[in-house]
């Protein structure tokens, strides 16, 4: 045998452009629809975490007020004793 017997020649390889629809392997393959849906509610998604983001914030904000508020008052009444 010779080595040039030995070495394993690379495959030649054909690229393709191919659209599946259908079932692959038992999985289902989405459609551009589905695709579209899921993007419109990962989108819809990210609005509401980011209101929801603003409203902890302002309650936060709230909270440090009030609290800042009620200290004074402690102070103030802690100076009757």
């Amino acid at each position: 045998m010779l080595m040039s017997d030995l070495e394993e020649k690379e495959p030649t390889r054909r690229v393709h452009k191919v659209v599946i629809k259908g079932t692959v392997e038992g999985y289902d393959v989405a459609t551009i629809d589905d695709l579209n849906k899921i993007l419109g509610e990962i989108k819809r998604q990210h609005i509401e975490m980011d209101n929801l983001k603003n409203q902890f914030n302002e309650l936060q904000n709230t909270f440090n007020a009030m609290s800042a508020r009620l200290e004074r008052i402690e102070n103030f009444l802690k100076s009757f004793r």
